[in-house]
């Protein structure tokens, strides 16, 4: 059986452009336990571009919020 790849989704913070969105780690799914109820947390991913601290709902994008710059990597 085929690996399907991240979903592409449209994210506002890199331009409205199509991103690729992937599963919270640990310490993103903490501090969104602070931003969405938790019945909806699973449905929330973060964008896979570098950079990037958007998290949305898979299913509505306007949903959504940014992760505090401590979850930027180190020279983004």
């Amino acid at each position: 059986m085929a690996r399907m790849g991240l979903p592409i989704r449209r994210c506002p913070n890199c331009g409205d452009t199509d991103q690729a969105f992937r599963p919270l780690d640990d310490a993103e799914r903490a501090y969104a336990l602070g931003q969405v109820p938790r019945a909806d947390l699973g449905t929330y991913r973060r964008c896979a571009r570098a950079g990037c601290v958007r998290v949305q709902s898979y299913f509505n994008w306007r949903s959504g919020f940014d992760l505090p710059d401590s979850f930027r990597p180190t020279g983004c």
